[in-house]
């Protein structure tokens, strides 16, 4: 084992007192069903509730799909049990913990940890970051928002380990204290890691280097006058049109259900601190849609948090997405086969514009 994965919850308190609560789990991701099942076994805390995961590669499979063979699910349900009781405890703590803060926020940009390797002309290269301190000016919490695969150590390694999104908050944590939090942003499509060794030398490497950014942004950062916060969520019905999702469904290998009408649902969100602004999107967003999508939040401070509630996969700009020839074996059209659809990111979008507006 390289390293634990963990959960690690922010709390915060909105306007009229009702918190807002994100969960950030060391998982591949979680399907709507099992968030779900977090968010009602904290209903009686009266929050808005968002789990979200980094996109460890290096972890179990929560999803379903990588069994020992085509046809088996995957997932230690046990393990996965635990997993939920754990974010139930985070989120119990978190709450327990609310206290006045101090609220900060920036953006800044990394240069030379990013690659995007389907299109590497097109690069989101911004991270945001949010800290809180207490009044006598301790941390609380700094969460980081990256858009890049946590996914240093290759698919050959048996290591269990957050990858640079641990290494990240570790080295946050050992600057400022507090607790160090970080949220996958528009990862998909492939924003991994740039290339270079897959040890845990170049993960702790690349960790470090997105924690320098940020806490050299906060540094430099002022507080808030009003950080007031206010979070309004919806869901979205999809169409299911990936062939290879519907049998998986279908067959249990993936958990949820479809509708009457062959689609699901799931859902986005959008949170408001002050002048700062995040959109939760439910999965892997390409770089193109989420830089879009962030402009499109018309703040100076926007943050996309991804893999938020569900995981669907990419998510991919609908002129983009070409139906592989072979679902089996897709090659460059890889993306596409593990998204639901093409009509996935406008209906997306069109959701958390109606939020905005």
């Amino acid at each position: 084992m390289a390293d634990d994965l963990v959960v690690r919850t922010l709390a915060l308190q909105q306007e009229g007192g009702r918190p807002f609560v994100l969960s950030v789990c060391d998982l591949i991701g979680m399907v709507r069903e099992d968030t779900l099942a977090i968010r009602r076994a904290v209903d009686d805390v009266g929050a808005d509730v968002v789990i979200a995961s980094t996109h460890t590669h290096s972890g179990p499979d929560t999803i379903g799909l990588w069994g020992p063979e085509p046809a088996t699910r995957g997932v230690d349900e046990d393990h996965l049990a635990a997993v939920r009781g754990a974010a139930e405890s985070s989120i119990r703590a978190a709450f327990a913990a609310l206290r006045p803060a101090v609220v900060r926020v920036a953006t800044t940009t990394v240069h030379g940890v990013i690659e995007n390797f389907r299109d590497p002309e097109i690069l989101d290269e911004q991270v945001g970051v949010l800290a809180l301190d207490r009044p006598d000016g301790s941390a609380i919490a700094t969460l980081v928002n990256a858009p890049v695969h946590p996914e240093v150590l290759d698919g050959d390694s048996t290591l269990i380990s957050p990858d640079m999104a641990g290494a990240c908050c570790r080295a946050v944590e050992r600057v400022r204290g507090g607790v160090g939090i970080w949220a996958s942003a528009d990862l998909g499509g492939m924003q991994s890691p740039a290339t270079g060794p897959r040890t845990t030398a170049e993960v702790e490497r690349k960790g470090v280097l997105v924690a320098d950014a940020a806490l050299d942004a906060i540094g430099r950062s002022t507080p808030l006058d009003d950080p007031a916060v206010r979070f309004r969520g919806a869901e979205v019905d999809l169409p299911m049109w990936n062939p290879m999702f519907r049998m998986g469904l279908k067959a249990g290998i993936l958990r949820g259900a479809l509708r009457e009408d062959g689609g699901i649902t799931t859902d986005v969100g959008v949170l408001d601190i002050g002048p700062a602004r995040m959109a939760f999107w439910p999965g892997e967003v390409l770089p193109e849609l989420g830089m879009a999508s962030k402009l499109r939040l018309d703040s100076p401070y926007p943050f996309l948090i991804g893999l938020a509630n569900d995981e669907l996969g990419y998510i991919l700009p609908p002129d983009q997405f070409k139906e592989p020839a072979d679902w089996e074996d897709p090659g460059e059209r890889y993306e596409e086969s593990m998204s639901v659809g093409p009509e996935t990111a406008s209906r997306l979008q069109a959701a958390i514009d109606q939020l905005l507006d």
